[in-house]
């Protein structure tokens, strides 16, 4: 999940309406005979502090805009006073996880990454350099601590920026399970273990309860409708350019006021919102196939870690990026028709992919991967506004391409995470920022086979 929008017109600030919500996950520990009861014990009763999966398989959870490549739980809860909140786990069969804490405007406060957790005694963390990723025992515990870290934080723990009595949100995610394994990378949900100022020790229901977990599902940050519909009825915005134009995130006022009223300069702070992942950064553009039924966008992907198909050995030295994407998403509503992430890419001798979008109607003859190009489906309802404000009216020819990238090397300066100004994108990315062209279909077709 991740990426932001939002809100000044005319001078008049328009808040983000947001529910707090939250997330976690994490995973069992598993230890020596002593606790073997205890842990199983916990597997069973400890999914009552999560909601999820997020992903696009259950629509009602398909906002935020959510990457195809990864699934998302959440956790809600207050923890109460003098309480002490554990969360025992394993590490996924995948290419990535981590856990996330929020603030009120739905920014990332505190996280933890897979990398940075370390192993209960005796286990093995199979994200590290050279790790065997089959491995096992793969246990961790995680401490989840109220309010700020004094200093720098404690290992394995996580801070949720709440005060006493406030609601916490947490968000787990799992990024590209191994093939094979399911959408939880073969683990169990993580296991709560709540500790009361008493000393008393209570897990599954007894700690969900105590801790006054979340039931539904997070609530959407959206644009005010008044809002969007008072700057979209002026015919002189159109957010979508030709050629496209590639932007960094910021923040949700900046991305709204530069997107929608052309006030696009400045130094604005980067706090991007919508539960992002606060070991990403992104670029998008918006698209209108008024300018052309297909959209073609051509760039230099990053290397990557190879795991998708269970590799034994974990290694990134050749790495420039954890992890990339590119996702069809509809702005207003947030959800996401389809994604590419890295290793799914087609790619030319040179390391550069072609990906088109169109509607499946007019979908080129020659956007596959035999010919060397990638595709994605245009978005299913617009700019989705229809799809969530209750008698809106669906903008069917706007589109947003969102890329992802996840934890850059430190000899990658080319990862948008090096952007540091409203129009530097491609000084600092080079041939690693996308750059996307209309044309018709037949324009494209006539272009043939490129393998």
């Amino acid at each position: 999940m991740g990426m932001n929008s939002l809100n000044w017109l005319g001078g008049k600030r328009f808040m983000l309406a947001v529910i707090s919500a939250s997330l976690s996950a994490l995973l069992l520990s598993g230890c020596d005979d002593a606790t073997e009861e205890v842990v199983q014990k916990e597997v069973t009763l400890s999914p009552c502090f999560w909601v999820g999966p997020y992903n696009i398989d259950h629509p009602e959870r398909n906002f935020a805009y959510p990457d195809t490549g990864a699934n998302y739980w959440h956790a809600g809860y207050k923890l109460p006073s003098g309480a002490k909140l554990t969360l025992n786990g394993q590490y996924p069969y995948a290419r990535y996880m981590s856990l996330n804490s929020y603030r009120l405007d739905t920014s990332p406060a505190s996280s933890l990454t897979d990398q940075n957790i370390v192993p209960d005694l005796g286990s093995f963390n199979p994200y590290l350099q050279g790790a065997e990723r089959q491995l096992s025992p793969r246990d961790f515990t995680i401490e989840i601590a109220q309010g700020e870290p004094d200093g720098e934080g404690a290992p394995n723990t996580l801070y949720d920026y709440v005060n006493s009595g406030d609601k916490s949100v947490l968000l787990y995610r799992i990024y590209v399970t191994d093939e094979g394994r399911d959408g939880l990378g073969d683990v169990p949900l993580p296991a709560v273990e709540l500790t009361l100022e008493s000393g008393e020790v209570l897990v599954g229901e007894q700690a969900c309860s105590a801790l006054q977990v979340d039931t539904d599902n997070l609530s959407i940050p959206l644009v005010p409708a008044q809002t969007y519909q008072q700057v979209r009825a002026n015919p002189a915005v159109e957010p979508a350019h030709n050629p496209a134009v590639w932007r960094a995130a910021y923040n949700g006022t900046f991305g709204f006021q530069c997107a929608f009223l052309g006030r696009c300069d400045g130094m604005p702070e980067r706090q991007v919102t919508f539960y992002a992942n606060a070991d990403n950064q992104y670029v998008s553009t918006f698209l209108n196939n008024d300018f052309g039924a297909v959209a073609v966008t051509r760039g230099k992907l990053p290397s990557v870690p190879r795991t998708l198909t269970s590799v034994p050995t974990y290694d990134e030295r050749d790495s420039q990026l954890r992890y990339w994407s590119i996702c069809q998403n509809e702005y207003y509503s947030q959800a996401v028709t389809a994604c590419l992430f890295d290793e799914e890419l087609t790619l030319d001798e040179d390391g550069y992919y072609t990906v088109v979008t169109s509607l499946l109607a007019d979908k080129p003859t020659n956007a596959t991967n035999e010919c060397g190009h990638n595709y994605l489906p245009w978005t299913e309802q617009g700019d989705g506004f229809g799809r969530v404000i209750e008698g809106g009216e669906n903008r069917l020819n706007e589109a947003l391409l969102i890329v992802r990238n996840m934890l850059p090397k430190e000899d990658f300066p080319q990862a948008i995470q090096n952007t540091s100004m409203p129009g530097d994108e491609y000084a600092v990315m080079g041939d690693y920022l996308p750059t996307t062209e209309y044309m018709s279909t037949e324009e494209f077709e006539s272009l043939g086979c490129s393998q």
